[in-house]
């Protein structure tokens, strides 16, 4: 192996593994995992990281990006919430996402999620059915699905950077 090769394999593995610490501060990591090995396919002409792969590849981000949007929604359902509760516990989780990525870059994306998802399910909860205990109930349920999206979409994003690594040729 030359030393070309063995530096762009270097930069190649720093880059996935920085994908997967971004997967775990609940940034787009698993994107960036993706993009990854399309440039390392096209740098080897898609030998050993063919369209194959690619494909496998971009359906584990996308289940990955599904499970994370709606498992906080799944969570409410569990507890029997309303509908207006479920839906705002996704709105509450985009937006709380959004804004803790604004306030702390890295740990408010994760820390305005959950806020957000808690705060929206409780409020929308609490409005329908005035029970706090009931939207108490909601509002935990939507936390525990969230981090159990977070924890699946992690799974993800170390599995896609292992399925890579198996693709690539070391010698």
């Amino acid at each position: 192996m030359e030393y070309t090769e063995l530096l762009v394999n270097i930069a190649f593995i720093a880059v996935l593994l920085g994908g997967i610490g971004l997967t775990l501060m609940g940034l787009p990591g698993n994107v960036l995992i993706f993009l990854t090995a399309l440039v390392y396919g096209y740098y080897e002409n898609f030998v050993h990281i063919n369209f194959t792969s690619l494909l496998v590849l971009l359906a584990a981000l996308a289940a990955g990006e599904v499970v994370e949007a709606i498992a906080g929604a799944v969570g409410a359902k569990r507890e029997k919430a309303s509908k207006r509760a479920v839906a705002a516990a996704f709105l509450g989780s985009v937006i709380g996402g959004i804004v803790g990525t604004g306030v702390l870059p890295v740990i408010g994306s994760i820390g305005g999620a959950i806020l957000g998802g808690f705060a929206g399910s409780y409020f929308a909860e609490y409005t329908k059915n005035k029970s706090p205990e009931q939207a108490s109930r909601v509002a935990q349920s939507v936390i525990k699905g969230q981090i159990i999206g977070m924890i699946i979409k992690f799974a993800i994003a170390v599995a896609m950077t292992a399925y890579i690594l198996a693709s690539v040729p070391w010698s």
